[in-house]
């Protein structure tokens, strides 16, 4: 079995802003990839017009053998407006539902993401609402570049309609933003190479700040995938931040275990190029250890330049890590898709 993790379709421009309804779409979408980075090569490597057919993608799925596939399309990230915000992942909800979920030809392989708007909480717990009853959504989609940390108390009430629903919380960097802050601590780099190598940044921002503010303490059934950060960054960091808790943890006494803990339990990692190193993560004082052929899901990332092939994926790991990571770790992560699985392989 093959489970696509990261899927991301394009939603065709002109019906995307039809779908999102007036007075918005009276204003231009901006460009998918944004203004301030263009790559010096084509982004996407179909065409748009396949990238946004439900026909195409299902052909392509079809053809690599893949069972089921997470669709998260771009909404082009923070949208500061929080009306616009909502009218921008309502219609974008519609679209998944409508053109992608219904069509006769994803023969039941594809799987939703529901959009919310962060600047609204409770317009967003009403769009949660509005979509979770069907379980082909499997996922809430979150950019990585927001206004403010995930662990803080304002966005607590949609985490736990999350966990509560059993909807995986996907963190996925949507190139272009309305609002986009430095890509680093330091500003703006100059050009699209350091801009495409940090993009990890923003997401080891979140995935401190889910730990160390108790958001994994408080909901242990909550599950979040990162859509662009590797998971030897993510223990570099988590290391660092299990080094901090021993000697500091009196200012966050919430979190009661090592937080390399809440990551194994809580937090996946889509494929990355720097994930074949190794199935095992280099022991080092005692404090890294683990198998990082448990924390990585398969996501090829399609249709953009820099995804992956499950054919071209981990050929250095036996053929039991690579199941792994090509369909089990999804089936047992994603509570909807353990589901459909079981059920599938008990008919």
């Amino acid at each position: 079995m093959i489970i696509d993790c990261a899927v991301h379709p394009v939603l065709d421009n002109i019906e995307f802003n039809k779908a999102v309804g007036s007075p918005w779409n009276l204003l231009k979408l901006p460009p998918l990839f944004g203004e301030k980075y263009r790559a010096p090569f084509d982004q996407m490597t179909v065409p748009a017009e396949q990238a946004s057919s439900p026909a195409a993608v299902a052909e392509d799925l079809r053809r690599r053998g893949v069972d089921y596939a997470v669709l998260s399309p771009t909404t082009r990230g923070y949208w500061p407006n929080p009306q616009q915000a909502a009218a921008v992942a309502s219609a974008a909800n519609r679209l998944m539902a409508e053109k992608w979920l219904d069509a006769p030809e994803s023969e039941g392989r594809f799987l939703g993401s529901i959009r919310i708007a962060l600047n609204d909480t409770d317009t967003a717990l009403r769009e949660i609402d509005k979509w979770a009853d069907d379980d082909r959504f499997v996922q809430l989609v979150v950019p990585a570049r927001a206004l403010a940390t995930y662990g803080e108390q304002r966005f607590f009430p949609i985490w736990r309609a999350a966990a509560e629903r059993g909807l995986v919380v996907f963190v996925h960097d949507d190139f272009a933003t309305l609002v986009e802050p430095a890509p680093s601590q330091v500003g703006f780099p100059s050009y699209f190479a350091e801009n495409h190598a940090i993009r990890p940044m923003s997401a080891i921002v979140q995935l401190t700040s889910f730990i160390v503010a108790g958001v994994f303490e408080r909901l242990p059934e909550l599950r979040v995938v990162f859509g662009d950060l590797s998971v030897h960054a993510a223990r570099s960091l988590v290391i660092r931040t299990d080094k901090d808790w021993q000697s500091d943890r009196v200012e966050v006494p919430w979190v009661s275990k090592e937080p390399t803990t809440y990551l194994e339990r809580q937090a996946r990692f889509v494929t990355q190029p720097d994930d074949e190193i190794s199935p095992h993560s280099t022991a080092s004082a005692g404090t890294i250890g683990g198998d990082n052929s448990s924390l990585v899901v398969f996501g090829s990332r399609h249709p953009y330049w820099d995804g992956v092939n499950e054919g071209d994926v981990f050929l250095t790991w036996s053929e039991r890590e690579r199941a792994r990571v090509l369909a089990d770790n999804a089936a047992q992560f994603y509570p909807r898709l353990a589901t459909r699985v079981s059920a599938e392989l008990s008919s």
